[in-house]
């Protein structure tokens, strides 16, 4: 059983199908939390209940944390409450306002808004939870991603560009902040049962064919869930995965192996 017993975890985009599993895991383990969503605070709500229930701390704010001033904002306001951060934990993804749809057939107007999401949200909420661990000399920095910013994917171009900068940018990190004891890494999921795929099926039997192939091509014939997600998040921040970084770790039962 990994322990994170009195560590400290902020956990944008908590209020998500995997954002909730990873906060629960978290507590599970030990880790109080401060948890951060974008519009929906009851899941979070939910997860700090759950927290108190276990004798842990917990908090959740509404936070855009695609926007700069709002994102130091969240951590300052974290640091006072909580009096450190010992892991960085990002659970926030771009929605695809049309779902899965071809590049050439999606609307502009969106794209910005995905690449915030995608990436900035991150580099954002990232920048002063680096200054607070350099300070102490420690810490874990772990991003969500996805194995299409490693290979590509059908209908989510705009969104996987984000992907593809997000581990460029923490494969970057973990160079600059690897000697003062912080790790940085990603974990990228494949096919994952949530909304994304119930969108799928939900575009009739084009969709569905889409997902049944996608369950075909797996090697281990399943798609992943919210908690294998959460399992390598919390191996990565805890202390067995200390001299890990860098890595934007697959976790698509095969489907990707690089």
């Amino acid at each position: 059983m990994i322990s994170l017993a009195g560590k400290v975890a902020l956990i944008p985009g908590a209020s998500g199908g995997i954002g909730r599993e990873v906060a629960r895991a978290f507590v599970e383990a030990g880790c109080d939390v401060a948890l951060g969503c974008h519009s929906n605070p009851g899941p979070a709500a939910e997860i700090v209940a759950f927290a108190k229930s276990r004798g842990r701390r917990g908090s959740v704010d509404k936070v855009d944390t695609s926007d700069l001033g709002q994102a130091r904002g969240w951590v300052e306001t974290t640091l006072g409450a909580f009096g450190r951060i010992d892991i960085l934990v990002s659970c926030v993804g771009a929605r695809l306002p049309e779902g899965f749809s071809l590049f050439a057939k999606q609307d502009p107007t969106s794209w910005k808004r995905i690449i915030d999401a995608q990436l900035l949200a991150f580099i954002y909420v990232c920048r002063p939870v680096v200054e607070h661990m350099l300070e102490r000399k420690a810490g874990r920095i772990i991003a969500l991603s996805s194995d299409g910013g490693k290979v590509g994917e059908s209908g989510a171009a705009v969104a996987n560009a984000g992907n593809a900068g997000l581990i460029g940018f923490v494969k970057s990190l973990a160079r600059e902040v690897g000697r003062f004891g912080i790790t940085a890494n990603l974990v990228c999921p494949g096919p994952v049962e949530g909304r994304s795929l119930e969108m799928l099926r939900g575009q009739g039997d084009a969709g569905a064919r889409m997902v049944d192939e996608m369950i075909r091509r797996v090697p281990m014939k399943r798609v992943g869930t919210a908690r294998d997600i959460a399992n390598a998040m919390m191996f990565l921040a805890s202390d067995d995965a200390g001299y890990i970084t860098g890595q934007a770790i697959s976790v698509s039962g095969g489907l990707v192996m690089s």
